[in-house]
């Protein structure tokens, strides 16, 4: 599955859901559920802001593959 590293991220900025919200445009509390990884979908028009507003030039910092937990080993 993919998951959103946008908690690393503004960690690493050290911002918060409230200061990204005022950056991007972007609900409060959708920016707080992209943070949890609670959003069972992410724009692409949110995700842009985002990484406009972070300056983040490679999504892969933005988003990783994680592999499902219940998927067998091989």
């Amino acid at each position: 599955m993919l998951r959103l590293k946008l908690d690393d991220a503004m960690h690493a900025r050290r911002l918060n859901a409230n200061k990204v919200s005022e950056m991007t445009g972007i609900r409060y509390s959708t920016v707080r559920d992209m943070e949890l990884n609670k959003s069972k979908a992410w724009s692409p028009e949110n995700l842009t802001k985002i990484m406009e507003a972070l300056d983040i030039e490679d999504v892969t910092e933005l988003i990783e593959y994680v592999k499902d937990k219940q998927e067998p080993s091989e």
